[in-house]
């Protein structure tokens, strides 16, 4: 039986809003042993936690994140929630004391903004348990020349070729959706270019959980109880 790290989607979205420092910490409470988690850069190049580039599902005004400034962003209204909307070095204030394992995923605004990257990886450089993903090769590429230390975990959408892989030897890890990647040509090719997985979208009733494939070094889920009990 096996027991891998589980890290909740956007913490623990059910009982607050995802990405909020509310719902990190409910994350702990319900199993997870680490926190996934988004960012996004302001025009003034603060690093936000949050999913879309676009505002318009959290404050109903259709402008990107990085058009506004931090300050601009703090008056705008959140849609039936009063948590704010969190920056990365608040975040880390509750993360660093406490140990938690980060999954950090750097969203589109990132790419080609190699300064703003550094201050990210410089920001953790000194950190243990955590990794950073991406669908953009370029933004963990950077990573990468930053920190050959760094994990960087590559997200594929159903276009990639895996057979990239075998030119992707400063690639670590991937983070595949269930639906499309859980199955055994995908994982070997990992196992054979020497590549991890992780898998995201695992809702506890899978019957690989208990017994998953060598490649597999954890999941990433919205449902981090059900996931904890069906590795018990």
């Amino acid at each position: 039986m096996s027991k891998l790290p589980i890290y909740a989607h956007r913490g623990y979205a059910k009982s607050a809003r995802g990405n909020s420092l509310e719902a990190m910490k409910d994350a702990m409470n319900h199993y997870a042993t680490g926190i996934e988690f988004d960012l996004q850069l302001t025009k003034d190049r603060v690093a936000v936690v949050t999913h879309d580039l676009n505002l318009k599902s959290l404050t109903g005004k259709s402008i990107d994140t990085n058009e506004v400034t931090l300050n601009d962003l703090r008056k705008m209204k959140l849609k039936g929630d009063s948590n704010p909307i969190l920056t990365f070095s608040e975040l880390l204030d509750w993360v660093v004391p406490n140990g938690i394992p980060m999954n950090i995923e750097l969203k589109e605004s990132f790419q080609g903004k190699e300064d703003d990257i550094e201050i990210i990886v410089k920001k953790t450089k000194n950190l243990t348990n955590i990794h950073f993903s991406s669908f953009h090769e370029d933004v963990l590429y950077s990573i990468k020349k930053m920190n050959a230390n760094a994990e960087v975990a590559f997200i594929p959408t159903r276009k990639f070729d895996w057979e990239q892989l075998s030119d992707m030897p400063w690639l670590d890890t991937l983070h595949v959706n269930k639906r499309f990647y859980y199955k055994d040509r995908y994982l070997q090719k990992a196992s054979e270019t020497n590549k991890s997985i992780r898998v995201y979208g695992v809702v506890g009733n899978e019957k690989y959980l208990a017994n998953p494939h060598e490649s597999v070094v954890g999941w990433i889920t919205d449902e981090p109880e059900r996931i904890a009990d069906a590795q018990i």
